[in-house]
């Protein structure tokens, strides 16, 4: 695995993260696919906006695949994107997911709580 560090937001990105992630969630229920979604996230900073894009993704298949039980191929559907684009979301997401139990399990080691 090759070494991973989450970004830091400052006070203002944090800000902008948020405002994007409510516009998507109510651009993507009026019925906007993902991408044109996407498209008006009015964004200077095309790193912050790929990393929003990738981790609303995310949160997308973790609220519709898992809490919903809607198969993969289906969230791809929904959101009017590739299941390979999905399937890439979910490896990743699931890689996000084995570095921070690792990391947190370190933190225990390290606080004498393994």
């Amino acid at each position: 695995m090759e070494d991973f560090k989450y970004k830091e937001y400052t006070k203002e990105e944090s800000k902008i993260y948020d405002s994007a992630m409510e516009k998507l969630k109510k651009s993507i229920a009026q019925g906007l696919t993902f991408d044109e979604a996407a498209s008006q996230l009015d964004i200077a900073d095309p790193e912050l906006k790929q990393l929003i894009t990738d981790d609303f993704l995310k949160i997308f298949i973790v609220e519709h695949h898992y809490e919903k039980g809607l198969p993969l191929k289906d969230v791809a559907t929904r959101m009017s994107i590739s299941h390979e684009r999905v399937m890439e979301a979910h490896k990743a997401m699931l890689q996000d997911v084995q570095v921070t139990a690792i990391s947190e399990y370190h933190k225990g080691i390290s606080k004498g709580q393994a």
